[in-house]
């Protein structure tokens, strides 16, 4: 039993050992584990052989060095169990001593590797250690002879080594861009880019530094070439997440879009995102953006020059000649336009403004307000749609029927809908407003019909006899 728990220690006395050299190597690449097998043998099987071959007796001429052994032998019983006997204190005082050298010369490899601020921590842990395990070390081994040497040893130096291993590598600091930001808010691009390429020299995969250089390059150096080039490169890197992905590529549509004005490049951006990630959530939420991406530069440019507020509850419900919001534009652009939109809604028919806008063109710039009240219909059947959206499309309606089509009676009854259905809205006011101004242009009619023609307005009374 004796020898079974010896073999255990050695084992475990092993095992430690092999596991604080592997968080040295992870450190500074110091010996790996085929090293470590070779050393364990000739540090613990070799001796061991050589012990079982000069005390076994089983070598012909060569009697047994231990006493006890080769009385066993010499009565001609079972030897082995005095052989294992005396074998198990071997094991570990072989075991112990392997392990002392092993933890000894650890420790010298750590003292060579540490640098800088951690230098003064490893002096300062190996005094006080060393205050503290030394008479504990000189102890066992005045109690117990050479034999526990190497016990003593491994009491000293396994705690120096265990406390120490993580001062082998500095901790290197996150980067650092407060100085190329104070750069840029003082108008310093190159130097702030000076800074930031500093920074990435000393942590080269930092996804924040590379996304700030090409910010630079984009916004202020308005070079999207080499921005996109970087923006490619960076999502090449393979410790990169999909989410970190996904958002150099938006970024990098932005800048297609603001600073080159070219909606195909932040088009090829957002397919990228599709290509890399296909049916996940990235993808769709690059698919949406991609469905409400101008389809030319033209349109770009218009909606970056800003379109008119609409306001239907208090100026669209309104027949006057300069009542119109959209800017006039020749019938080919409108169709154009109008065709632009058409294109987006077979994409996406749930795509609310642009149906509106294709409403607008149609009534505003076509003259066609059946096709206009059409798409507003299908915009008010749609599911979950506000309330006030659907009084400003009914408001809409009743502006262009009482606009382009004087004659109609439709405008008036769209306008009596908006009160009904929407008392309280701001269209309900505005429609009451506009109902009690046709009443009084009526009335000024009919009294201005009658004072040109006043037998048209009363019926003649007859003479008397």
């Amino acid at each position: 039993m004796r020898f079974a728990s010896s073999i255990v220690v050695l084992a475990a006395i092993v095992m430690v050992t092999f596991h604080y050299w592997q968080r040295l190597a992870e450190e500074v690449g110091s010996p790996h584990r085929r090293w470590l097998i070779a050393w364990t043998v000739k540090g613990v099987g070799v001796p061991l052989f050589v012990w079982i071959i000069f005390n076994s007796g089983i070598v012909p001429g060569v009697p047994s060095l231990m006493t006890e052994i080769e009385l066993a032998r010499a009565r001609g019983g079972f030897w082995l169990p005095a052989f294992l006997r005396v074998m198990a204190p071997t094991v570990l005082v072989i075991g112990t001593y392997w392990a002392a050298v092993s933890f000894g010369w650890m420790v010298a490899d750590i003292a060579s590797n540490v640098t800088g601020e951690n230098r003064g921590e490893f002096i300062g842990l190996i005094s006080l250690g060393s205050f503290v395990l030394v008479p504990v070390a000189a102890l066992v081994l005045y109690s117990n002879g050479w034999a526990a040497a190497g016990l003593a040893v491994l009491i000293w130096l396994f705690p120096l080594a265990h406390f120490t291993v993580p001062l082998v590598v500095t901790k290197k600091l996150p980067p650092m861009y407060s100085r190329a930001i104070a750069k840029m808010k003082f108008g310093k691009y190159k130097e702030a880019e000076m800074e930031v390429i500093k920074e990435l020299e000393e942590c080269e995969d930092d996804f924040e530094g590379w996304m700030m250089i090409a910010g630079l390059y984009a916004t202020h150096f308005h070079d999207m070439t080499t921005a996109g080039q970087v923006i490619q490169e960076l999502c090449e890197q393979p410790n990169l997440t999909g989410s970190q992905v996904s958002v150099a590529l938006h970024r990098l549509a932005d800048w297609q879009l603001k600073v080159g004005g070219d909606p195909t490049a932040a088009r090829r951006a957002l397919e990228e995102i599709h290509r890399r990630f296909p049916g996940s959530h990235v993808d769709k939420m690059a698919r949406l953006r991609i469905n409400q991406l101008p389809a030319s530069r033209d349109e770009l440019r218009e909606r970056q020059q800003g379109k008119p507020i609409h306001l239907p509850a208090l100026v669209d419900i309104s027949d006057e000649a300069g009542g119109r919001h959209s800017t006039e534009i020749s019938k080919e652009e409108a169709a154009a336009r109008a065709n632009q939109y058409v294109e987006k809604l077979k994409q996406n028919p749930d795509n609310v403004p642009a149906r509106e806008e294709l409403a607008r063109i149609w009534a505003e710039q076509l003259g066609r307000v059946d096709l206009a009240v059409e798409q507003l219909e299908l915009l008010s059947a749609m599911p979950d749609q506000p309330a006030r959206k659907l009084a400003e499309w009914l408001s809409l309606m009743a502006a262009w029927q009482i606009r382009y089509r004087p004659g109609s009676d439709t405008g008036r009854k769209l306008l009596e809908r908006v009160i009904r259905e929407f008392p309280q809205s701001p269209q309900a006011f505005a429609a009451q407003r506009r109902l009690n101004l046709m009443d009084v242009e009526q009335k000024f009619r009919k009294t201005r019909t009658a004072a040109i023609n006043p037998a048209d307005a009363t019926d003649v009374a007859p003479r008397s006899a």
